[in-house]
């Protein structure tokens, strides 16, 4: 049986169930939006809503989160997210 395991949202903090977040995953150079969790690399978690990620894009979060600087990619993950929660 599997426990409620615990993440952080980048965007406004709040410490929630991991099934409830959306998992960005930067592997072998690239970012992906990872829903299942299969995918392994260095991750970072925020909510399915639209302020928590506008407040992770502003303080650039992503980058720091996922300490990648390659700036299309965060952008267009960015947008990715954008038009998931809209």
């Amino acid at each position: 049986m599997l426990k409620n395991i615990k993440r952080k949202c980048q965007g406004c903090g709040k410490i929630l169930d991991r099934n409830s977040l959306i998992k960005i995953t930067l592997s072998e150079g690239k970012l992906y939006i990872n829903p299942n969790s299969k995918i392994l690399g260095r991750s970072m978690y925020i909510c399915a809503d639209f302020n928590c990620i506008k407040v992770a894009i502003k303080k650039k979060r992503i980058t720091g989160a996922l300490k990648f600087k390659n700036f299309d990619e965060i952008s267009q993950v960015e947008k990715q997210l954008q038009k998931m929660v809209s």
